[in-house]
């Protein structure tokens, strides 16, 4: 594979250089403190999101997931994955809208040279939209809203504390016999850092929906690429904490956090409980940001739920699964 061929210390240095331009672009890019180029990205689907771990934990999950959720959020993270794994979530989202996510990962080679292989999907459907000619109370017709993005991924563990991984995907967005379909890439990094304090913190750094513009009918609008930095700390055995900075083209600074805490119920059976805040929100009236969820692992298999509240607009719930063998 390609990241063979090239030394571990340029692949090192390749990678800080990576992560130090990111940081430039996140935080000294013209335009850090506005977002002039709100409304103006198409495929909006793409921000939200995958797992109801992720969810409850309020997206911060760049430095954190190690699973197939990982292909959305940091494909870095899957070469982590020791084993096959597959994963679906569902979430009943505003207005009828239905949001669903999976995904599979097939590690191959052995643990030294492991590399990680991904497919996942997402789905964004609403039915029942009005259609509407001209101004009156009833409509003429009704119309549906289909918005999918197909992904490939591909991870590498280069040495024990760095991992990176890319993923390529297809956005395809129909409302009702208009379609339009784009290309874009996830690029990833993830670090262990050793501290003074005794316990290990992970960085992620991820460039998420990197392409082309999607054309819509007439139109054509640039996808919401976004640039993420993120930390994920583990104080003491069963208790994690995780911090993300994302900055997406149309967006002021996101800031999402989150923790989790894990207890042992029985045998193999383990509890988890999760919370965290995200300011995407924040303009929404009501109560939104906070974000609470739960989970059970048993053995290879996990279930969780998370409750993500749209302050007067309305709670959203979202149930994920994830299977190891």
């Amino acid at each position: 594979m390609i990241f063979d061929k090239i030394p571990k210390p340029v692949i090192k240095i390749l990678a800080c250089l990576a992560a130090w331009l990111l940081a430039v672009m996140l935080f000294a890019s013209r335009g850090f403190c506005a977002n002039s180029n709100a409304g103006t990205s198409a495929a909006q689907f793409l921000k939200l999101g995958a797992g109801a771990r992720a969810a409850a934990m309020a997206e911060a999950q760049s430095a954190l997931a190690d699973d197939v959720y990982a292909a959305y959020y940091n494909p870095a993270g899957l070469a982590l994955i020791e084993k096959p794994m597959m994963g679906a979530m569902y979430a009943q989202y505003l207005q009828g809208a239905r949001y669903q996510y999976g995904a599979m990962a097939l590690p191959v080679g052995e643990s030294s040279r492991r590399h990680v292989l991904s497919l996942s999907i997402a789905n964004l459907g609403v039915s029942d939209l009005e259609r509407r000619t001209q101004d009156t109370d009833l409509p003429v017709g009704y119309f549906e809203a289909a918005n999918f993005a197909y992904g490939l991924s591909y991870a590498r563990r280069v040495t024990d504390k760095l991992s990176l991984g890319v993923t390529g995907k297809l956005v395809s967005v129909k409302i009702d016999d208009v379609s339009g379909s784009a290309f874009a890439a996830d690029l990833g990094l993830r670090y262990r850092l050793d501290t003074r304090a005794g316990f290990p913190v992970d960085v992620g750094v991820t460039a998420r929906n990197l392409g082309a513009s999607l054309k819509l009918g007439t139109g054509k609008d640039p996808i919401p690429s976004a640039i993420v930095l993120g930390g994920c700390a583990r104080p003491r055995p069963g208790l994690l904490f995780a911090l993300d900075l994302i900055r997406y083209r149309d967006t002021d600074i996101i800031i999402a956090a989150g923790g989790e805490y894990s207890r042992k119920l029985s045998g193999k059976l383990q509890g988890l409980v999760r919370a965290g805040y995200n300011n995407h929100h924040k303009n929404i009236d009501g109560t939104s940001g906070v974000t609470l969820g739960a989970g059970l692992s048993l053995s290879g298999f996990a279930f969780d739920f998370a409750w993500v509240p749209f302050g007067d607009l309305g709670n959203t719930f979202r149930y994920s699964l994830l299977v190891r063998f």
